[in-house]
């Protein structure tokens, strides 16, 4: 299998003991143990409410696709970029996709 088709079936969802408020267009999470508040972007944030619930980053990347013009491989890059920032600073956690 290939590295990207692997990271597509991997699954994000976001840590829920992390607060967050909308500010406009910006999404603010704060990691209050570590005294930490993260300024999310407009797509940041739009991933951030997409991962309510765990997803596959293959279905984050899909609807990400059809909301904002980018093309489906430089999404997967950048989502996967940013979903590993944001699992360092413990604000998302990754898993492989269970397996059938």
């Amino acid at each position: 299998m290939s590295r990207a088709k692997a990271q597509t079936l991997c699954v994000v969802a976001r840590n829920s003991n992390v607060p967050f408020s909308r500010w406009g267009e910006t999404m603010i999470a704060m990691d209050e143990q570590a005294g930490y508040c993260y300024s999310l972007n407009a797509p940041a944030a739009r991933i951030w409410e997409l991962i309510q619930r765990p997803i596959s980053i293959g279905d984050l990347c899909a609807s990400l696709s059809r909301e904002f013009v980018v093309e489906q491989n430089t999404c997967i890059q950048d989502v996967c970029d940013l979903l590993v920032v944001m699992r360092e600073a413990g604000l998302v956690s990754l898993t492989d996709a269970p397996t059938d």
